[in-house]
Formats: C-alpha cells, sequence, structure tokens
C-alpha cells in the first residue's frame, strides 16, 4: 500500500476517475464532494496526504484553499497537493499562504501526479514502515 488520500473535488466523473487511478496505483483513496464531508472523514480517518482541485466548490469561493489553512492550522505535517487549471501564477501565493505543500496545473498526467504523490507520502518510499499522519 502506498498510503491514504483523501480526495477533494466538486466534480463527479474527475473525483471518481482520479480516485480509480490512485486506487489502481495502490494508494487506499476516500473522497469527498464537500468541504464538510472532507471535515467529517477527518475526524474518523487518518491520511497521508490529501489532494485538492481547485477551485473546489462553490464557483467563486476558495474553499479549497480555506480548507487547507484550516487543517494546516491543526496539522503542519500532512502533505497538501493542490491541483488547478488555473494559471500558477494566479494561485501560487494563495496557495503557499494556505500551507500547501505542491501545486500542481491541471490537466495532469496520471503517471506524473501518482509520483508527486509517492514523493510527499513518507510511508510510500518506505513500505515496510507506514505512518499515516494524525490529522486530529
Amino acid at each position: 500500500m502506498h498510503g491514504k488520500i483523501l480526495l477533494l473535488d466538486s466534480k463527479p466523473p474527475v473525483r471518481g476517475a482520479t480516485a480509480r487511478h490512485l486506487t489502481a496505483a495502490g494508494f487506499t483513496v476516500l473522497t469527498a464532494r464537500t468541504d464538510a464531508q472532507a471535515r467529517s472523514l477527518l475526524d474518523t480517518h487518518l491520511f497521508d496526504a490529501v489532494l485538492i482541485d481547485h477551485p473546489f466548490g462553490r464557483p467563486g469561493l476558495d474553499e479549497g484553499l480555506r480548507f487547507a489553512r484550516d487543517l494546516r492550522m491543526q496539522d503542519p505535517r500532512v502533505p497538501l497537493l493542490l491541483m488547478t487549471a488555473l494559471p500558477l501564477e494566479e494561485v501560487r501565493d494563495s496557495a503557499w499562504a494556505s500551507g500547501i505543500t505542491k501545486l500542481l496545473p491541471k490537466p495532469q498526467l496520471m503517471p506524473v501526479l501518482i509520483l508527486h504523490l509517492s514523493a510527499l507520502i513518507p510511508a510510500a518510499a518506505n513500505e515496510d514502515l507506514p505512518h499515516p499522519v494524525p490529522m486530529r
């Protein structure tokens, strides 16, 4: 197993396809369509990384970045990967200020995304020692 991922994406087809690819690559993936669903999952599960689509949630709102800021205040260690279709220059400063660990443009080839996630998750580097990062 490569680690447990929380995937936040408000678009069902994208969320489903991404989850299937990551699962096929050996990750355990739980998905959330809304901020509230993601927070509920954090109450009951430990995750090795969080993958956030941007913009996430309702149009015009930075729910994904707000979620990242709130999560970062609770746990500074969990890797947060933000993927965006917006120009990176527009998102970079607010992403870093929100505590995002890695920022990637969309679309992203799935093998590249898997490599980035694997590099962010300590357990992926040493399959014998899985250590999920507590979120709460």
